[in-house]
């Protein structure tokens, strides 16, 4: 795959299909590989890139901390690396705290914004404390321990544990440190509050969250909502944090019904 080298790091990157271009950011420890299930959706429809972030899958791991604002940065040089101006953004999780962040300090740059189990403020409560959890786990006996937490089984998609699919889940999440695990989640207890801010975003936006999600993740997506002034919210049955595997018609249902609503020129 190609690479762009953006503020000092090479980030890995793909890019399919034709049109408007869109730009997918993935979660947590995670990678360009958690699009795959719905990145031919999109790429039907766009000219899709999607993206390793900094410390995640096979780009450049500079030492840390991360912060969510350089996440967004980076986004910014990915734009100007590649030349293109004004973007739909979607993003998973803390990819979607990015491209809440982006969008805010970008707005010109954003044409739709697409939330799928995102957040605008620091982890807290029981949210937080699993975060820490995981990141003493990941310090202390490895990323293979990790995967292996409950916190963790019990979090992701059933197909990420078992057949094909859960053998390439292993393989990319082993691409995990905890030296990058640490990095990264300072991205996310640093991450300053942006709940107040929601009024300002002025594109179409689509919050997509799953029935069984986090109650301060579906919070939150119910303050877009209200507060986001063309915000459509979709509640994915039968998922959690991962609807794109968990219900991946579902999620492409929803989300098909969104772009008819608000096509890009």
């Amino acid at each position: 795959m190609p690479t762009a080298t953006v503020n000092g790091a090479n980030l890995n990157y793909s890019v399919r299909g034709a049109g408007s271009p869109a730009l997918l950011i993935h979660g947590f420890q995670s990678s360009l590989f958690t699009w795959k299930p719905v990145v031919d959706f999109f790429a039907g429809h766009f000219q899709t890139f999607t993206i390793d972030l900094r410390g995640h899958g096979d780009s450049d791991r500079p030492p840390g901390p991360y912060s969510i604002q350089q996440f967004s940065d980076d986004v910014a040089a990915f734009l100007n690396f590649l030349g293109l101006e004004k973007i739909t953004l979607a993003g998973h999780s803390m990819g979607g705290r990015t491209a809440l962040m982006f969008t805010l300090q970008h707005p010109e740059r954003v044409r739709q914004l697409i939330l799928i189990g995102a957040s605008g403020a620091a982890p807290k409560g029981e949210y937080e404390t699993r975060f820490r959890t995981l990141q003493k786990v990941a310090e202390e006996e490895g990323i293979e321990a990790v995967m292996a937490h409950p916190l963790v089984t019990s979090h992701i998609p059933k197909s990420y544990l078992e057949g094909p699919g859960g053998e390439e889940y292993r393989r990319h999440y082993l691409k995990n440190t905890p030296q990058s695990y640490r990095d990264a989640g300072a991205a996310l207890f640093t991450m300053p509050d942006l709940t107040g801010r929601l009024g300002e975003i002025g594109v179409p936006a689509w919050f997509c969250v799953g029935e069984n999600e986090a109650p301060g993740i579906v919070a939150f997506s119910e303050q877009c909502e209200r507060d986001i002034p063309n915000c459509t919210r979709s509640v994915i049955p039968g998922c959690g944090h991962f609807p794109m595997q968990d219900n991946t018609s579902g999620f492409l249902s929803e989300l098909e019904n969104f772009l008819a609503k608000t096509p890009v020129a």
